[in-house]
C-alpha cells in the first residue's frame, strides 16, 4: 500500500468494503487509509455498507477535508422495494437494501441527499460539514476545486437547494435547472 501511495494513489474506494479488517499487527489497507493524510477516504454512508459508528470513526480519523461521501447507487435508487435488473442479474430491494440472490449487497439505493442526512446523524455534525464531504472535498480530491465544489464567483454553477428538512428542492447544473420538486 505504501508503494502505491508513494506512486500517487490518493483515493480509497468504498472504505471498509471488501477490505481486510484493521489488525493491530497488520494494519493493511485500512491502516494506511486511516493514518495517511495523503489519502481521501470514500464511504457509502447508508448504515448498511458501513455501520453508523464506523462512519463516525472514519470522519473523526480523516476529517471532513479527507472524507468523501459516495452512494454506490444502482438504477433502483429511489424506486422503492421490488426486483430490478442489474446487468442481467436480478436485484431485490427491500428496506433500502439491494441484494442479489446469494444475499450479497448489490450496490446501494442510497441517494446523495440521504447520505448527507445520514452523515449529519451518524457523526452529529452540521449540514455545512456533511455537504462539504459531498461537494468541495470530492472536488479537491480530483483537483477540480478551482472549477467546482463551492458557491464562489467564477466556479461552475452546479447547485442543489435544500429545504429546511434537508430534502432536495431544486438542482441546477451548469446554471440550468434540471430538477424542481413539485
Amino acid at each position: 500500500m505504501q508503494e502505491a501511495i508513494e506512486r500517487g494513489l490518493r483515493q480509497a474506494t468504498h472504505t471498509f468494503n471488501g477490505m481486510n479488517p484493521l489488525h493491530h499487527r497488520r494494519p493493511g489497507v485500512l491502516g494506511a487509509v486511516l493514518s495517511d493524510d495523503r489519502l481521501f477516504a470514500q464511504v457509502i454512508a447508508d448504515g448498511v455498507h458501513v455501520h453508523p459508528a464506523v462512519v463516525n470513526a472514519l470522519v473523526k480519523a480523516k476529517g471532513i477535508n479527507r472524507t468523501i461521501l459516495i452512494t454506490d447507487s444502482i438504477r433502483a435508487a429511489g424506486m422503492g422495494n421490488g426486483e430490478y435488473d442489474l446487468l442481467g442479474q436480478t436485484v431485490s430491494v427491500k428496506g433500502n437494501v439491494a441484494r442479489i440472490a446469494s444475499g450479497s449487497l448489490a450496490g446501494s439505493v442510497l441517494t446523495m441527499d440521504q447520505a448527507v442526512r445520514n452523515t449529519m446523524t451518524f457523526c452529529d455534525i452540521p449540514f455545512a460539514q456533511a455537504i462539504q464531504m459531498a461537494s468541495l472535498t470530492p472536488a479537491k480530491s480530483l483537483n477540480l476545486h478551482t472549477e467546482r465544489g463551492a458557491l464562489e464567483p467564477g466556479l461552475r454553477a452546479d447547485v442543489t437547494i435544500f429545504s429546511q428538512d434537508y430534502s432536495v428542492e431544486t438542482t441546477i447544473v451548469g446554471g440550468n435547472i434540471v430538477y424542481q420538486k413539485d
